[in-house]
């Protein structure tokens, strides 16, 4: 009976180990899957640190610059000048009264393109409905001796032509043709408006001779205009001149 009774009991002993043993290998193999998932964790970062980088990359080409090149013109009397390869230009030599009242010869005109309906937009508000912009460019033959007084004749003379205008900008500062080693030629820049056109207007003293810039409806391209009056180079000429 002792011994029917410990066999029993050792028996019970190797089912129990058996059954431990069986619920240990089952807890083994339930974590194992965990590992494995690891690697699909890391990629989902990489994906999405690529995708704003691939973003970056395909945006930046559009921005382009639509500058336009220029090209320089070298004209008589000295005058040297940038201006933007689409533009028009036109030299000459024509003597004859102007709308600031001086019989003056103009050696130059230049014409922009058609302004774009983007442009007449953005230099809102114009009162000045021309089609495009000019310049032009002329030279007094006489030598003038008071730069101050020849001004004050030709804004007199541009208020008889247009019957009213309003100066909307004055510069009694600007220095034309400065570079590195010579501080300019003293100049009087003088922007207004008639009851239907935009001017901007710059008398220039080179030694005595006035050199005179003409804009005319120069808001669609104020940002070239600029560049062209920075450009500006004059070399006086030694010629023989009356006086007055």
């Amino acid at each position: 009976m002792k011994i029917f009774t410990r066999n029993l009991l050792m028996s019970g002993c190797i089912v129990l180990v058996l059954l431990c043993a069986a619920l240990f290998a089952g807890c083994t193999s339930t974590t194992t899957p965990a590992t494995t998932s690891t690697p699909q964790i890391t990629a989902t970062p990489t994906q999405v640190l690529t995708s704003p980088t691939n973003a970056q990359t395909t945006v930046a080409p559009a921005i382009t610059n639509t500058k336009v090149a220029t090209t320089t013109a070298k004209l008589s009397n000295g005058v040297t000048l940038s201006y933007p390869q689409d533009w028009e230009k036109k030299e000459l030599y024509e003597s004859g009264l102007r709308d600031y009242g001086q019989n003056t010869i103009n050696i130059a005109n230049f014409f922009s393109p058609d302004i774009t309906s983007a442009r007449a937009q953005a230099a809102q508000p114009n009162l000045d409905k021309s089609s495009y912009t000019t310049l032009s460019i002329d030279v007094d033959p006489n030598q003038v001796s008071d730069f101050e007084h020849y001004f004050n004749l030709v804004t007199l003379a541009l208020q008889q032509k247009y019957g009213h205008i309003d100066i909307t900008k004055h510069n009694y500062q600007l220095q034309i043709s400065a570079t590195d080693t010579f501080s300019g030629y003293k100049s009087y820049q003088m922007d207004f408006d008639t009851t239907g056109m935009r001017g901007s207007y710059i008398f220039t003293d080179v030694n005595g001779t006035i050199y005179i810039f003409s804009f005319k409806n120069p808001s669609p391209y104020s940002n070239e205009i600029q560049e062209i009056v920075d450009s500006i180079r004059i070399v006086p000429q030694v010629t023989t001149q009356k006086s007055r």
